[in-house]
């Protein structure tokens, strides 16, 4: 591999298309134009720097081969910094610009803000939503996806879409934003073999379905049948104590 090779900055995305080689060891952090960076090193010895343009490549499966060290300190490093409000909250932005992560007092995670957009006037809010969608679109592109809930987001941006019209608020920004995802998915059916991609979804889910109620029929059973004995164990239990306190009647009935 040639020196520009090796020390050419790339999106982790980037090096697993043209690579199947994980790193192996973290050997430096660092910062450049385009976000953070971190020095690997790879199985057979050669190192490479890889750009990491959002705190969620971090989490790229590209890293899965290093330590449990090396994950955090990587995580670590793309983190954004806790920001102190006059209320006394403490927050931080997320993997995207307009995810807002809510800090307890302690440090230690507090609750998720998925769509953290300013109330703005029409016009202005549709860019907003347009900006954010065009974001994680290319987010999932490079391949963020296990690290960034796009149901979460979804959810947060259709609550905003609902809010009050006539005033500046994040409604428009929600409805933007769920254009381009309609735009998205319109694209989607018309370009994609999702057909198959569902229909195995589907036999995956019936197969699970059956699976579960099996399991739930096997329960019940085996449920039943504790009750059958514990039942059966009670009356016994209680024959031979009555027969403990009056043998000599016990006796005469058996007579």
């Amino acid at each position: 591999m040639s020196q520009s090779q090796t020390t050419m900055p790339c999106t982790p995305a980037q090096h697993a298309n043209t690579s199947n080689t994980k790193p192996v060891r973290l050997l430096a952090l660092g910062d450049s134009p385009h976000g953070k960076t971190v020095l690997c090193e790879f199985p057979e010895g050669w190192q490479r720097s890889i750009c990491l343009p959002t705190q969620a490549d971090a989490w790229h499966p590209l890293f899965s081969a290093l330590t449990a060290n090396d994950r955090g300190e990587l995580r670590k490093h793309t983190g954004n910094p806790i920001i102190r409000h006059p209320d006394g909250t403490r927050t931080r932005k997320g993997a995207l610009s307009f995810i807002t992560e809510e800090i307890s007092r302690n440090g230690g995670f507090a609750g998720v803000r998925s769509f953290d957009v300013p109330a703005e006037e029409h016009g202005a809010g549709y860019i907003t939503g347009y900006r954010c969608a065009a974001e994680l679109l290319q987010a999932l592109q490079r391949g963020y996806g296990p690290h960034i809930s796009v149901r979460d987001i979804t959810e947060a941006a259709m609550q905003a879409s609902n809010e009050k019209s006539g005033t500046a608020s994040r409604r428009s920004a929600g409805y933007g934003f769920l254009a381009v995802l309609e735009d998205a998915l319109r694209f989607t059916a018309q370009n994609s073999n999702h057909g198959l991609h569902i229909a195995q979804q589907i036999a995956e889910a019936e197969r699970m379905n059956a699976r579960n109620a099996e399991q739930d029929a096997r329960e019940k059973a085996a449920f039943v049948q504790r009750m059958k004995a514990a039942k059966a164990e009670k009356r016994s239990t209680s024959t031979t104590a009555r027969h403990r306190q009056h043998p000599a009647t016990s006796a005469t009935q058996q007579g």
